[in-house]
């Protein structure tokens, strides 16, 4: 077995074998111990240690540390993780490289539903507001493909993410109306777009059978959407049930996008950016690329996160971090979607 596995390394990219274990074994641990030291509160290296391991409840620091600092941070990497990986399985699944959560109308229809669940049941509790959080990104989804479809020409991937622009658009501006309607003023608008601030331990531990679910079925899947990545015509014709590797991917999408909107809200382009950075660096093979992707989306909203405290600080103004990922991910969205315009110069979307 051993033999066997230095074979296949040899034959790979050193770049293939070393990018998941630099991003695991150097940026992740870095990335937690900077988000543990930096915020409103100065707090030392040696303090987050003792915090940590010799845990004082009595002691304001140790609080800061344990209690709201460390479950933000695996926050953000179960986060990260879950939209990077949502974002390449259904890029792969819809051959279409505009395609994400944030964009494919998950994002948007979870939020909806989950604003709507408060309003009509205000006594619904976590684990209610992460099933229909979910129940909201399968109705975001479905309502981008069915318009999608209706279209002449059927349905393209400049359509599809086209359509999903405006689906997402269309379930924010009545998320805002549903706010106005009901005067539920600001604090519900900020935590729509509260991205992990204030998430404590209770949260992280609802949301991690979702994540460890997702994850699980993402890997399982992986050999099969290699020969999807083919074509569907190709993988009919190599034996492979389509439909079956579609309604797979499709429940792993929404338990990994649609729980991470419960937990976290709408944090956008995560899903549309780590998932091409990965297939720079690691190629295409999927028993690579989505593990991969689950680590570089984790460290990424980590980092972002981190950026968006040292923002907060000098003003003591909270900065979700959806407001970094967009500030990098519109760019990168506009990046994309030129280059495959000057690709396919004159052809129909």
């Amino acid at each position: 077995m051993l033999t066997e596995i230095l074979r296949r390394l040899r034959h790979r990219r050193l770049s293939t074998v070393l990018a998941p274990v630099i991003v695991a074994a150097v940026v992740m641990p870095l990335g937690i111990c900077a988000f543990l030291l930096i915020g409103d509160v100065a707090i030392d290296a040696r303090t987050a240690y003792e915090a940590l391991f010799q845990h004082d409840a009595n002691i304001a620091a140790h609080v800061i540390v344990r209690d709201w600092r460390l479950p933000r941070a695996i926050a953000d990497l179960l986060i990260g993780a879950s939209l990077a990986v949502a974002g390449t399985i259904m890029q792969t699944m819809t051959r279409n490289p505009l395609a994400s959560p944030g964009i494919m109308g998950l994002n948007s229809g979870a939020n909806f539903a989950t604003i709507a669940a408060l309003i009509l049941v205000p006594s619904l509790g976590r684990p209610g507001l992460l099933l229909v959080a979910i129940a909201g990104a399968a109705s975001g989804a479905a309502l981008v493909y069915g318009l999608g479809s209706l279209s002449r020409g059927g349905l393209t991937p400049v359509r599809l993410a086209l359509t999903g622009v405006a689906v997402s658009t269309l379930l924010g501006s009545f998320s805002k109306g549903v706010m106005i309607y009901f005067e539920l003023g600001e604090d519900l608008l900020l935590w729509e777009s509260r991205g992990t601030l204030n998430i404590q331990w209770e949260d992280v531990m609802l949301y991690l059978p979702f994540f460890l679910a997702g994850l699980t079925g993402s890997l399982a899947i992986a050999p099969a959407l290699n020969v999807l990545e083919l074509g569907a015509q190709v993988a009919q014709g190599l034996g492979q049930q389509t439909w079956l590797v579609n309604l797979w991917g499709g429940l792993v999408v929404l338990l990994l996008a649609g729980g991470s909107v419960a937990a976290a809200g709408a944090i956008g382009f995560v899903g549309l950016m780590i998932p091409h950075v990965v297939r720079l660096v690691v190629g295409h093979d999927h028993r690579v690329v989505i593990p991969t992707a689950a680590l570089a989306g984790g460290a990424f909203l980590l980092i972002a996160d981190i950026g968006a405290r040292i923002v907060t600080t000098p003003y003591r103004a909270a900065v979700p971090v959806g407001v970094v990922t967009s500030i990098l991910g519109v760019p990168f969205f506009l990046y994309l979607a030129l280059r495959r315009q000057k690709s396919n110069p004159g052809g129909r979307p």
